[in-house]
């Protein structure tokens, strides 16, 4: 008999190896063969160059600063292959794989059979919102893998003051990769007394790298002095960016739900989606809470990616396609415990499959070489040592990319024309300069004064 007991343990241990270890190579795979092979502005990558030039030089991105994510982008960024960006890229793909993992593990500690694990974990890895953030250099798959991290802590509920605390720490590494991964909170219901002090102290920490970005760089930088409090909290509290949240206009409001809509189907299938609210209706006892408070984290963050005024707002969804996606395999679960046939459980492997055939195409950048060819083209127009003017998020990154990551054409002063609204970027350029001016056109001490614009340049 016990011989039999050990037996069917280590099987159960080689089912769960095999399963994450096919899921770690199988994505990893897909991820690394539809790679940006550097700096992208695709799937909504505008910030990629901001990103990747803080990354090189040790100063602080665009508000709120997105602290842990930078100290990885750190360790990344000293990898020997491949361009800064193609690096930065490589740690997206990395981490959207390991929330994938995660999810897996999730579903197997809950008991389902390894087939549904590895189900669940593709159709979450080729959903193509988390399948897109993977390829370019951006935050958001760094987040969803944090955010996979804290529902799994969160279900398990562990019932030691450490075992709180550590879920409290991983919850706030979260926030400090991106603070929208506050809509979590509902998973956290039913702490209580004594629990939830610790709770809060594990957040407490989790959030220390806010603070330790005071330490970071040489001062100014151009989004913000943090050597003062209200500088600070006016930084991490992303200030420049308040007025787009819940800005949509209430006549756009039909329409972004309609692309909500739309955008959930297109992650999991049509068939997906079925599966995904029977999980939610089935869920049998202690489940329905469970089924509850996922959902209302998941619909928090929806109302504020829907009503955030930006079109590419509803990427905000990506750090919690993970809440979705345990649904979609409880789902099936339920599907084949009604039916009774096991087999069945191999069948839900055709919606991951058909989400990799159908968004392949569309999501694949192995060749996207637009913004390299844009800042190519521009800095071989600009004349020497030119003021060059941008207007739009991705020209300027893309420039500062060139320059302070790859060292091209430092003899050109790049100015945002927005942002030289901005005290603090002002401050900056003067270092940079040793030129006190009122106006970004005296720049050039009288030198030419060009526009970067989508077409190439114009010196006038």
């Amino acid at each position: 008999m016990l011989n039999v007991r050990a037996k069917s343990r280590d099987d159960g241990i080689a089912g769960r190896r095999a399963v994450i270890g096919s899921v770690a190579v199988i994505v990893l795979a897909v991820y690394l063969c539809t790679l940006a092979p550097d700096l992208s502005w695709s799937h909504w990558g505008a910030d990629g160059g901001d990103l990747v030039s803080a990354a090189v030089t040790g100063r602080l991105p665009h508000p709120p600063g997105f602290p842990w994510y930078m100290a990885l982008a750190q360790l990344a960024i000293r990898l020997p292959w491949g361009t800064p960006a193609w690096r930065l890229n490589l740690l997206s793909a990395v981490m959207a794989a390991a929330t994938s993992v995660v999810l897996a593990e999730l579903l197997l500690r809950r008991g389902r059979p390894p087939a549904t694990a590895l189900v669940g974990a593709l159709s979450l890895a080729f959903a193509p919102l988390l399948w897109s953030q993977a390829l370019i250099t951006e935050v958001y798959t760094t987040a969803a893998f944090f955010g996979a991290l804290t529902l799994m802590t969160a279900l398990e509920r562990p019932h030691t003051r450490l075992g709180i605390f550590v879920g409290g720490v991983i919850w706030g590494l979260g926030m400090a990769v991106h603070p929208t991964l506050i809509f979590l909170v509902p998973l956290w219901w039913g702490i209580r007394g004594r629990w939830l002090p610790v709770l809060v102290c594990g957040v407490m920490v989790g959030l220390l790298p806010y603070v330790l970005m005071t330490l970071l760089g040489i001062w100014p930088q151009p989004w913000g002095d943090l050597r003062a409090f209200a500088g600070w909290w006016e930084y991490v509290t992303a200030r420049l960016y308040w007025g787009y949240a819940f800005a949509l206009p209430l006549g756009q409001w039909p329409r972004r739900l309609l692309a909500w809509a739309v955008l959930l189907v297109k992650q999991f299938t049509p068939v997906g989606v079925l599966l995904l609210l029977a999980g939610l209706r089935f869920s049998p006892g202690q489940e329905e809470r469970l089924a509850l408070r996922t959902g209302v984290a998941f619909g928090a963050a929806s109302l504020y990616a829907i009503g955030y005024n930006t079109i590419d707002s509803l990427v905000y969804l990506t750090p919690f396609l993970a809440l979705t996606a345990l649904w979609v395999a409880e789902g099936l679960a339920w599907l084949v415990k009604l039916s009774g046939r096991q087999h069945l459980v191999w069948w839900g492997l055709v919606l991951p499959l058909a989400a990799l055939l159908w968004h392949w195409n569309a999501l694949d950048l192995h060749q996207d070489w637009t913004a390299q060819q844009w800042w190519e083209a521009v800095l071989s127009q600009t004349p020497e040592a030119a003021v060059l003017v941008t207007a739009e998020d991705a020209h300027t990154f893309a420039l500062w990319y060139a320059q302070e990551a790859l060292g091209l054409r430092p003899d050109v002063t790049v100015v945002d024309r927005d942002l030289w609204a901005q005290p603090a970027y002002r401050e900056y350029l003067v270092q940079q300069t040793g030129q006190v001016v009122d106006d970004f056109h005296a720049l050039g001490g009288g030198g030419v004064v060009c526009f970067a614009g989508a077409t190439g340049v114009r010196c006038p």
